[in-house]
């Protein structure tokens, strides 16, 4: 999934892109994720999009404050 998403080192992504060429397996787990990625993209683009609910942003940024500080205790 991450050679689908354009996600590895290049090193890693050259070593990949030799295997889907020469395994007809690997080549189609590559057009499955490849496929999913576009459908969920169009599935959820909108949403990703939608600003953050000011409470849930809330929840969150406390927890994160609470988790330092407890980091931050001896």
């Amino acid at each position: 999934m991450a050679f689908a998403d354009d996600e590895l080192d290049a090193r890693l992504a050259i070593r990949v892109r030799h295997a889907v060429d020469n395994d007809d397996d690997i080549r189609a787990k590559l057009e499955v994720f490849l496929s999913t990625r576009t459908l969920l993209s169009r599935a959820f683009d909108a949403v990703l999009r939608e600003p953050i609910p000011d409470r849930l942003e809330q929840i969150v940024r406390s927890g994160v404050k609470r988790r330092r500080n407890r980091r931050a205790k001896p």
